[in-house]
């Protein structure tokens, strides 16, 4: 009788090991037979899951993605508006070994996407949740009095992005100007002038 496999635990492995991988010697180095290696897997059976290397890609920053996501869920337990979006803000910046980490599989990914609409879309869609999600917890801090600033919540929304994007780059890059104190107070400083 053949071995049933569960595909959806096959993914969630895959996964982790792509992200992983990625993150810990980059993607150049995470090719099919890395990924197969780490999981003792065959190399031809991840052809299923990875077409090519976009695909792997795709795989880790949506991991990353999802990840992050489920961390802020847990964190929030009932906080909201400016309380909520700083949980947002920590678990997005590359404070901590895991989200340095994920900061990692996001670099690659911006350049993949630069030259593949896929991924482009892929992201443009994350980002429209973030916003989302941004715009509610800067609704949730009107409403608590807690924000003062005549700029519109979508315009602050914006800046938060392009701030929690760069400091992606900036602390990966220029880890002396974007060390876990400066990222956060640069943060902090952001939402404190806000109010």
């Amino acid at each position: 009788m053949p071995k049933r496999v569960d595909h959806e635990d096959r993914r969630a492995r895959i996964a982790d090991a792509t992200w992983r991988l990625i993150a810990e010697r980059g993607i150049e180095a995470t090719t099919m037979r890395a990924i197969a290696e780490s999981i003792g897997m065959a190399n031809g059976a991840l052809k299923h899951y990875f077409p090519d290397k976009n695909s792997i890609v795709r795989t880790a920053f949506s991991y990353v993605f999802d990840a992050t996501n489920e961390r802020v869920r847990e964190r929030l337990r009932g906080e909201t508006g400016m309380d909520a979006l700083w949980i947002f803000c920590e678990e997005i910046m590359p404070v901590a070994d895991l989200t340095d980490l994920e900061a990692r599989v996001v670099l690659p990914f911006w350049q993949r996407a630069l030259a593949d609409a896929d991924l482009r879309r892929l992201y443009t869609d994350s980002m429209a949740l973030w916003r989302g999600q941004i715009i509610g917890f800067l609704a949730e801090a009107r409403d608590e009095g807690a924000i003062g600033t005549a700029m519109s919540d979508e315009l602050v929304a914006e800046q938060l992005l392009a701030m929690l994007n760069g400091l992606q780059a900036l602390a990966l890059l220029d880890e002396a100007s974007a060390t876990r104190e400066v990222q956060q107070r640069t943060v902090a400083a952001y939402l404190e002038s806000l109010r």
